[in-house]
């Protein structure tokens, strides 16, 4: 790891902190970076050498990784669960922006060669993350207008004009969703990457077109190496607290991707009541020893990410034989 010069970055929401293993520097996150660019990659060597480490934030993170993507610059990719536990071991018992700056650059000293990933640009894969996620914000407006529009119908004051609007507006989410989803099956199309991604993963029952290319979208921007982490930059992961022997609580970490989660549940619902195949079968005997419907949906969840990769990686495999 001697021929790289690493950088620990913490991403907030209005800045970022950069921590180089001597000082600590703060720049505004902003499209571009321009300061940041302007301090540590003024000559194209520069970029060659640098490891950004950072933990993915959802949108705060976006700039910065757009920014290595178009230029180049390797990253690592903490996962979020990580984090407080690395914390833990370095004696940095405090939370703060400056410290966690120091605290992500100290991890490159565990840092290994597969750990270093070139995150990639591509305009119609930025796109379709795009539209896949105005779809699903939209899919959520129209869900709880048509939810108020039904409580407006059994409330005992007559509103002609909440209704109105409510029509409305249902009127333009409906047409916006059309659109989109036009502009997604065009895109998936125009790709031959794209559309043969999304074609493998659709092929695991429970998932169509939606939770097919939000998926391709997840696996190919992170490069994600296995299984384990797939689960965990989800947030499906199990997370477990205990004092002593004792098991405290288990649940999912939800230390990942939230949309990435609900289009599953929605998939796992789907694969679920059709009334046969794996997740079904999976479903009946979770159930059967006893386990509550939603952790038995929400683990069917875990299943279907673990096809939908295992479908992807297939893939991938076929294409550099080819």
């Amino acid at each position: 790891m001697k021929r790289f010069f690493f950088l620990g970055v913490d991403v907030g929401k209005e800045s970022i902190v950069v921590f180089d293993g001597k000082k600590r520097y703060e720049f505004k996150n902003e499209r571009g970076l321009k300061g940041f660019r302007r301090k540590f990659f003024k000559k194209r060597q520069d970029r060659d050498k640098a490891v950004v480490i950072y933990e993915p934030t959802g949108p705060y993170s976006a700039f910065l990784e757009e920014f290595c993507a178009i230029n180049k610059i390797k990253v690592v990719a903490i996962n979020p669960r990580k984090v407080p536990r690395l914390r833990e071991v370095l004696g940095h018992r405090a939370k703060n922006d400056n410290l966690d700056a120091e605290l992500l650059y100290k991890y490159h000293k565990i840092v290994s060669g597969e750990d270093i990933k070139q995150l990639e640009y591509n305009r119609d894969l930025e796109r379709l993350s795009l539209l896949v996620s105005e779809y699903q914000l939209l899919k959520n407006i129209e869900s709880k207008f048509m939810n108020f529009l039904e409580f407006l119908g059994r409330h005992p004051v007559d509103s002609k004009d909440s209704k109105q609007y409510m029509h409305n507006n249902l009127k333009g989410i409906r047409e916006r969703i059309l659109e989109i989803e036009k502009g997604i099956n065009e895109l998936v199309k125009k790709d031959k990457d794209i559309n043969r991604g999304t074609a493998e993963i659709k092929k695991v029952k429970g998932i169509g077109n939606l939770i097919a290319a939000y998926c391709y979208i997840f696996f190919r921007k992170r490069r994600i190496r296995n299984r384990q982490e797939v689960v965990a930059l989800a947030g499906l992961d199990p997370e477990v607290k205990e004092s002593g022997k004792r098991k405290l609580l288990c649940r999912i970490s939800k230390k990942g991707d939230k949309r990435l989660r609900s289009l599953l549940y929605m998939g796992a619902l789907s694969a679920i009541g059709s009334g046969s195949g794996v997740l079904r079968e999976y479903y009946e005997r979770l159930i059967s020893r006893g386990k509550p419907k939603k952790v038995a949906i929400t683990a069917c969840a875990r299943k279907l990410l673990i096809f939908a990769f295992a479908q992807y990686k297939k893939m991938q495999a076929e294409v550099q034989t080819a």
